[in-house]
């Protein structure tokens, strides 16, 4: 990780020092966030054990570029720090990649002390996409808003944020409440969102799940590569027609 850091600054100061008009060149680094939340929110064990996950996974790399210091540690196992004075003002904004949070609960009897769980009960009461992820709109709502907060100059873009959904039956719903999240962010938080990428345009090819995990708002055909657009997609169709409606009538 620390060489990953490194090299984002390296790369956007030699970027800007060749650029004839820096300005004019926009860069910035993308930062996946799955909140680490606890089982239990009133268990001590669980609440420092959630703590200690988010901040080894969130919490340093954004400290890193707000004050040029980066830590991360594991308690009894490791303990890294660097530091670049010139962290803070390599960044022009800030993109979010983000699908849903984890639940961690201590557990004595895991040789890491802990598990991750996606929900609380096996009772179906949380609605889960095919990754298995818990769909949890407000966190996207929470992850903004940390943004905001934690790296207050940097306007925001939503880089990625989807849903696995083969039997298209979610994705409508996901789409509503995940976008109702963006807007609460921008007009209730002031969050400066520049931009919202949904992940993604067709099926691809996700990782070690292959093409089974369907993202996509176009169906794909694998056998014929026909692209169809999907019925659960069609809501974000219209929000992006509503706005501009709403854009053009503002220009007129």
């Amino acid at each position: 990780m620390q060489h990953l850091l490194q090299a984002h600054v390296d790369i956007y100061d030699g970027i800007k020092k060749i650029a004839h008009q820096p300005e004019q060149h926009s860069i910035g680094i993308v930062k996946d966030i799955f909140q680490f939340d606890p089982w239990n929110p009133i268990n001590p064990l669980d609440i420092y054990t959630s703590h200690i996950l988010d901040y080894a996974m969130n919490g340093c790399i954004l400290d890193f570029f707000r004050t040029g210091c980066f830590k991360w540690t594991m308690p009894g196992t490791i303990h890294r720090t660097y530091t670049n004075s010139r962290a803070p003002y390599t960044n022009d904004f800030i993109g979010l990649n983000y699908y849903s949070h984890f639940l961690v609960r201590f557990n004595l009897f895991k040789p890491s002390f802990y598990e991750i769980l996606h929900r609380r009960d096996d009772s179906g009461s949380a609605l889960m996409t095919d990754m298995p992820y818990a769909l949890y709109p407000e966190g996207l709502y929470r992850a903004c808003v940390r943004l905001k907060n934690e790296l207050p100059r940097l306007p925001i873009y939503i880089t990625e944020n989807g849903i696995a959904d083969r039997f298209d039956d979610r994705r409508h719903l996901f789409l509503r409440r995940y976008l109702y999240a963006v807007s609460r962010a921008i007009n209730e938080a002031g969050c400066d969102i520049r931009g919202y990428f949904y992940w993604s345009l067709t099926d691809n090819f996700e990782w070690a799940e292959g093409y089974d995990m369907k993202f996509g708002l176009y169906h794909v055909d694998l056998q014929t590569q026909e692209r169809t657009l999907r019925d659960g997609s069609k809501y974000f169709q219209y929000v992006i027609q509503k706005h501009r409606e709403k854009y053009e009538k503002k220009n007129l």
